[in-house]
């Protein structure tokens, strides 16, 4: 595993729709599974507070910040396949997988425009509006087990969606 150096003292509040809050004590942005897991080590290693953050619209980072290590998702990668399915990263915009799908007349998440965030949140949150679910379009979500460090794939029955 790669050597890994996270950044001190970054302010959150860039990173809030409400752009306000503290700094991280610790920051890193992981941009791949790699980084994702070498962070967690690193601060479960270290017995350092973690949190990890997405897109920032459900978010509020009190003014002294976070005394630990705030992990920013930057799974950035997003395929929109020739049979329909749509492969996403969990820190890819949610706005951009709905007009992504809109534009190549994918059908099922259209209503769920406008609502923010990232898409690794949509699962967590199974975010709906105007009669339609996240819930109903998901095929398997692919999850890490905090306990284990390992990546595991969840089908909908896995996730338990609802309200």
């Amino acid at each position: 595993m790669a050597t890994l150096e996270p950044q001190r003292d970054v302010p959150l509040a860039p990173l809030t729709t409400l752009e306000l809050g503290g700094p991280a004590r610790y920051f890193v942005r992981a941009a791949d599974r790699d980084t994702l897991v070498a962070a967690l080590h690193w601060a479960r290693d270290d017995e350092k507070p973690v949190a990890v953050i997405g897109g920032g619209s459900n978010l509020i980072v009190p003014d002294e910040g976070f005394d630990g290590l705030v992990v920013h998702i930057g799974l950035s990668e997003v395929a929109f396949e020739t049979d329909g399915t749509v492969v996403a990263g969990a820190g890819v915009p949610w706005e951009l997988v709905v007009d992504g799908a809109v534009t190549r007349g994918l059908a099922g998440v259209e209503c769920l425009t406008g609502i923010p965030g990232s898409t690794g949140a949509t699962p967590i949150q199974n975010v709906g509006a105007y009669g339609q679910e996240v819930a109903d379009v998901v095929d398997t979500v692919t999850v890490l087990d905090r306990a284990t460090l390992a990546f595991e794939d969840w089908s909908p029955s896995d996730c338990d969606f609802g309200y």
